[in-house]
């Protein structure tokens, strides 16, 4: 570009930005000081929000994973029940206020206890400062976390016990803890606003908009179980093998035809049964709820807020993913009723499923979030 067409160019910007329309009102200059203050203040509450968010969802979440075993034979894991943290898990302004708000240092601390885990049968409390597990330090300083996670991976499953030495109040204590088996999925709060929620096959992720949405604890506790029964009974190595199939016929329309389906047959047989997947989660997360203690008898009507709030999703659309919120009202309805049945007739709490097909289904791979507890 040469210099002429440069000055013209800028000659053009400037003429322009000096013909933009300007506000009319003399308002007053906000104070760059105060301004600085009310940010520190916004990051203070997300920050809370944040923490609050991730322990809502374990506190919900947790009983869930550990009484809906019978669901997780092939994905199991043992746990003792917490988070844990120091500065270092945190990156930029918010190490400052994990430092000031929560006290962490470069030592590793309790950070959540999970109601009736092993842990708080222990006496283990939030704030504890973690010296050693069975005679071994704890890791210290940058990736302590992750450092500790693979040593208490270790111990687990190496020892029935794990002896605990912590420092509380600045006094050292040693506690015994026995680790019991829960479903392995990491529950992993985003900060999405959309309302929704979704499984891997490893984990379950609930948004933010999700975690607003579900007003009581029973609420989330339906989104936590959906999500459980699409990993536990296969659903995404389900999809995954429908698009193969998908995959193998686009393929072989290119060779002998030449035509390009840009995968249109992989993701048309990746949503092969979508709704009824769905549907499946919907019955037999009913199931794991109610075996978790949570009140089911309201949670047609969750289903039908939904609805109300994506009105579009109301009518029967046969090409959707989703059965529409109707058509899920009444049959989780249905599944109710089944439950208090089998209730009244002292019948075992189990889904009417067919273990054979699921068993057929590839099991789910290790977990990929890096997460932090149990």
């Amino acid at each position: 570009m040469n210099k002429q067409i440069k000055d013209f160019l800028f000659i053009l910007v400037t003429a322009l930005v000096i013909g933009c329309v300007a506000p009319t009102t003399q308002r007053v200059k906000p104070n760059e000081e105060a301004v600085a203050v009310e940010a520190d203040i916004q990051r203070e509450i997300a920050f809370k929000e944040a923490i609050n968010s991730q322990q809502r969802l374990y506190k919900i979440g947790a009983p869930i994973l550990k009484k809906s075993l019978t669901f997780c034979n092939d994905k199991q894991t043992k746990a003792i029940g917490i988070t844990y943290a120091n500065k270092y898990d945190f990156e930029g302004e918010f190490q400052n206020i994990a430092v000031s708000k929560l006290g962490l240092s470069t030592t590793l601390q309790i950070t959540y206890i999970f109601d009736s885990y092993p842990a708080e049968e222990a006496g283990l409390r939030t704030g504890d400062i973690l010296l050693s597990i069975n005679g071994e330090d704890i890791p210290e300083g940058k990736d302590a976390s992750k450092r500790f996670s693979e040593l208490l991976k270790k111990e687990i499953k190496n020892n029935e016990q794990l002896l605990f030495q912590i420092v509380r109040n600045g006094v050292i204590e040693s506690l015994v803890i026995f680790p019991v088996k829960i479903c392995n999925y990491p529950l992993i709060v985003t900060n999405d606003v959309i309302v929704n929620a979704f499984a891997d096959g490893s984990n379950i992720f609930i948004t933010q908009g999700m975690m607003d949405f579900a007003k009581s604890d029973d609420e989330l506790a339906l989104v936590v179980s959906h999500e459980l029964a699409h990993n536990t009974m296969r659903h995404i190595d389900a999809k995954k093998t429908n698009a193969l199939g998908g995959f193998v016929l686009d393929m072989l329309i290119g060779v002998f035809t030449g035509v390009n389906t840009q995968g249109m047959f992989a993701k048309s047989f990746a949503q092969a049964y979508s709704k009824e997947f769905e549907s499946e989660a919907d019955y037999v997360g009913l199931y794991m709820c109610e075996l978790s203690g949570y009140d089911i008898s309201d949670a047609a009507y969750f289903w039908r807020r939904m609805g109300v709030k994506h009105p579009g999703t109301i009518a029967q659309n046969h090409g959707a993913s989703h059965p529409s919120p109707p058509e899920r009202f009444v049959s989780i309805e249905s599944t109710i009723k089944e439950i208090e049945q089998k209730k009244l007739a002292n019948e075992i709490l189990t889904p009417n499923i067919n273990e054979d097909v699921i068993l057929s289904r590839n099991p789910p791979p290790d977990s990929a979030a890096n997460k932090i507890g149990f």
